[in-house]
């Protein structure tokens, strides 16, 4: 799922027709209705499938509107205040964006796990200082990130942007204006020459989302630098305005109705797969251009949908219902995970009411502070702290004692719950004497499946294991991206033992590696071991797309490297790991279980080796840990059911290895009892995030693993 917000609303002096000041767009409050109601509806139950795209209609009406203000001082006073400019940007950006900040690392503290509230406080701090973007880009390309559970932060990323964006552009509006009212001597010619500028860069800006989104949309989803055509798009909008405010009546209904019904449409034509947002937000932000471009000339008076009171009610609120949506969302599945049309409500509900609170007693008491005014003189500016403290100081006041009400509410609460959900050890069976160590194992397993609570002796624990994630893993260099490492130091056990076994794979073998590096160290120098791949590359003989940085470049080479060296080495014996998922193909093909397996036998009989392949599943998915495991969550949250493509990839692999004369090994035994896959066994976590092992885990299972290979004659 994407993430946006509506942090794009100005105060309401910007929400005002350029060419004709002091005038309040009702159609542009309606529309901030619309597109707020969208990405919250999208969030919340996952409609309009498109529904994502509001955060362009905001980009857009901010460039609209923030341009004519800069223009309208320009126009009035012939300079433009950057001073009165910015103080704007912060009483109107700053209170509500803090005080959701801080209430959510709060609640955050109290209810997540300590990895994901860590995350979290930073999210936090990155959003403060308008950076947010670049923290979720660098998240979102890292591999071992990209499935981290959403943070409740998240949609500060467009805050950030838009916040960038402004720290240029009105630079380079005075810029402009000044060089070309000396050269061209008319403030008409000084506007176009603006205009070409603007042009200009939408459509570099535009030019650079296509390409960026088809070669990394990940990143290309959270930067400014692809998402400032949609802001400048409006600038444009700003910068014609007295000749679109020309047009007649008759044009303006149709183009603006036209605009609303494309908008609609837009929301429900795009999908997580539309590429976005180059080319994919260019319908949204095009309806939107055509919804202001009707408003401009005077009143939309027909387009009721947007110009009637309800609307421009919830277009006022629209930053609050945005800022307040995505935090309440998070705790709230939280706290009720399986998200009837109750918990549904509930979520609709306090998001309004939450954010009803926010605008009445701190957006709209800072927004028309004094505070960041300059006054004439001292006798006026203590005309406006009166004036502000007969119409908001009792809000001021009822805002700080409704956050320490609230405080203190989420600090009982908290204290109770962690207080019923006080960790005890959970039941751990009891050592089952047998020679086959898959035994003792599904006891543990199965142990795990009836704990009523988090035990207090695993080691590491949860918290240390999400935290750790890959870094600790021993064969973390032989897998990582860049050039291929060298093998020797890749290889454990006895380099002179007579026996030579290669693992590979993408980051499922690399979760194995301590596995092996453990059995090729207990073999009495019996076998040296090789583990070696890449983290997000499949071993298969397709290119699997992935987004994670930098994976795509390496990946055939390293496949090709590994393949060269298993085929010098001639070992006895080639184990292969991918994941058991559905994937792309470079060029975004689909590529199904059948595609996806036969790609990887294909791969393996490359290594000229034949009936010396072992297939070893991953284990199957695990449940999202940074979702499921909190202080307020129990062992069975976070037990997850083999998942069916799992089952697919097995099947397929135990009846296309066999025929290949190769061979095929289920990691059940040691990740499941009955098609239940629990977060721990014993004293140890199973996984560090839904995919991979932890190390200490895969440490554990070798002599599983061993058995299971002596069970089929290849050790």
């Amino acid at each position: 799922m994407t993430y946006q917000n509506n942090a794009t609303m100005p105060e309401h002096d910007e929400a005002t027709e350029v060419t004709r000041p002091r005038v309040i767009r009702a159609d542009i409050q309606g529309l901030r209705a619309v597109a707020v109601i969208a990405v919250i509806v999208n969030h919340v139950i996952a409609w309009p499938s498109g529904g994502f795209a509001g955060v362009d209609v905001f980009f857009v009406i901010s460039g609209f509107l923030i341009t004519g203000l800069l223009l309208r001082d320009h126009e009035q006073h012939g300079k433009i205040s950057l001073a009165g400019f910015y103080a704007r940007r912060v009483r109107r950006i700053v209170p509500a964006a803090l005080t959701v900040i801080v209430v959510t690392a709060a609640v955050g503290y109290f209810l997540f796990n300590r990895a994901r509230s860590l995350s979290t406080i930073w999210d936090g701090v990155y959003s403060l200082l308008f950076v947010a973007n670049w923290r979720f880009t660098a998240l979102g390309t890292d591999y071992f990130h990209a499935t981290d559970p959403a943070s409740p932060l998240q949609h500060y990323w467009s805050l950030s942007v838009e916040e960038q964006f402004y720290l240029v552009w009105p630079w380079l509006v005075i810029v402009v204006l000044a060089i070309a009212v000396k050269l061209l001597r008319s403030p008409h010619r000084a506007r176009v020459a603006l205009g070409i500028v603007m042009a200009a860069l939408v459509v570099v800006s535009f030019l650079y989302a296509v390409q960026q989104t088809a070669s990394s949309p990940a990143a290309a989803y959270f930067s400014t630098f692809s998402r400032a055509w949609e802001l400048g798009a409006g600038a444009l909008l700003a910068i014609a305005a007295p000749v679109l405010a020309k047009l007649p009546t008759g044009i303006r209904f149709v183009v603006g109705w036209l605009g609303l019904l494309l908008l609609l449409w837009s929301f429900v034509q795009v999908t997580d797969a539309t590429p976005f947002p180059g080319p994919g937000a260019a319908l949204a932000v095009g309806a939107t251009m055509l919804i202001i471009v009707g408003g401009i000339g005077g009143r939309q008076r027909y387009l009721f949908v947007l110009d009637n009171p309800v609307s421009v009610y919830l277009g006022n609120l629209s930053y609050s219902l945005y800022l307040w949506h995505f935090p309440v969302l998070t705790f709230v599945l939280l706290l009720m995970p399986e998200q009837t049309p109750t918990v549904t409500a509930i979520i609709l509900g306090l998001t309004l009411a939450i954010s009803m609170i926010s605008f009445y007693l701190i957006e709209q008491p800072f927004h028309h502070s004094p505070l960041l005014r300059r006054a004439e003189s001292r006798e006026a500016g203590r005309e406006a702290w009166q004036a502000w403290r007969d119409r908001f100081g009792a809000h001021a006041i009822l805002a700080t004692v409704a956050l320490m009400v609230v405080g203190a509410a989420v600090g009982l609460g908290s204290f109770s719950v962690l207080r019923d959900h006080t960790p005890m050890a959970a039941p751990v069976a009891a050592p089952v004497p047998a020679e086959n160590p898959e035994v003792q194992l599904q006891a543990d397993l199965a142990a795990a499946l009836t704990a009523t609570a988090w035990p207090d002796n695993l080691s590491p624990s949860i918290d240390d294991a999400m935290s750790q994630t890959s870094t600790n893993n021993p064969a973390r260099r032989c897998f990582d991206i860049g050039g291929t490492p060298n093998v020797d130091d890749c290889t454990w056990g006895n380099r002179s033992a007579p026996q030579h076994m290669y693992l590979v794979g993408d980051s499922t073998a690399m979760a194995y590696a301590p596995a092996f590096k453990a059995m090729a160290e207990a073999s009495g120098d019996q076998w040296q071991i090789t583990t070696i791949g890449l983290y997000g590359c499949r071993f298969t003989n397709v290119l699997v797309q992935n987004d994670g940085d930098g994976v795509m470049d390496a990946c055939t080479q390293r496949k090709q490297d590994v393949a060269d060296r298993i085929r010098a080495d001639a070992p006895q014996l080639i184990v292969m790991s991918n994941a058991f998922a559905l994937g792309q193909s470079s060029d975004r093909r689909p590529l199904s279980t059948g595609d996806l397996v036969a790609a990887t036998l294909a791969e393996a009989a490359g290594y000229n080796a034949p009936g010396r392949v072992v297939y070893l599943a991953p284990p199957p998915l695990g449940a999202p840990l940074g979702q499921c495991y909190s202080k307020v969550s129990s062992p069975i949250d976070c037990a997850v059911n083999v998942d069916p493509t799992w089952n697919d990839f097995e099947a397929a692999f135990e009846a296309g290895a066999p025929a290949a004369g190769d061979h095929a090994v289920s990691s059940l035994a040691f990740s499941c009892v009955d098609g239940q896959c629990p977060a721990f066994a014993g004293t140890l976590p199973t996984k560090y995030d839904q995919v991979h092992m932890t190390v200490q885990y895969s440490e554990h299972v070798a002599s599983a693993i061993r058995w299971a290979l002596i069970a089929q004659g290849l050790m």
